[in-house]
């Protein structure tokens, strides 16, 4: 995942395949200057119980969040994905869509 010059949000692939069950998500930041915030960094649009627990920004850099996923069958989950500019703490965000496969 990377926030280009205009501060657009880029994840990268779109929809994000997850392959397996009981998985643990990783979305990793790699553009300087933004970091993922504390809670909700991850967040699903609806509750869905492939996703029980709420993402986890790991610290102390801030640029990886988890997020764990049954993936017990097919479908789509639109999540909200929000990352900070550190310089102003301006909050981004991003619309992007989870794919669990069969």
């Amino acid at each position: 995942m990377t926030v280009d010059d205009s501060g657009t949000i880029i994840c990268t692939p779109d929809p994000l395949p997850a392959m397996g069950h009981d998985v643990e998500l990783r979305f990793v930041l790699e553009t300087d200057g933004y970091v993922f915030p504390q809670t909700d960094a991850i967040a699903l649009d609806q509750p869905s119980p492939e996703f029980p627990r709420p993402s986890r920004t790991l610290p102390p850099s801030n640029t990886t969040v988890l997020l764990f996923d049954r993936n017990s069958g097919p479908g789509s989950f639109p999540y909200t994905v929000t990352v900070q500019k550190v310089a102003t703490g301006e909050l981004l965000k991003r619309d992007p869509i989870i794919d669990n496969g069969p």
